[in-house]
């Protein structure tokens, strides 16, 4: 894969090692309820400001 610059090569590394960790350590039903529902807000918020 070509980086485009330092900071984008930095952050699909942290990306690959995330998703690596996230494979390892399944979630179990209620974390990811709790995530769908921090996703559910933070998707709530983005969309209220943008009506602003």
């Amino acid at each position: 894969m070509e980086y485009i610059n330092e900071f984008h090569k930095e952050w699909i590394e942290r990306t690959r090692q995330s998703v690596a960790s996230w494979n390892r350590q399944p979630a179990s039903l209620e974390e990811a309820k709790k995530q769908q529902e921090r996703l559910n807000l933070q998707k709530a918020i983005r969309e209220s400001k943008q009506k602003n």
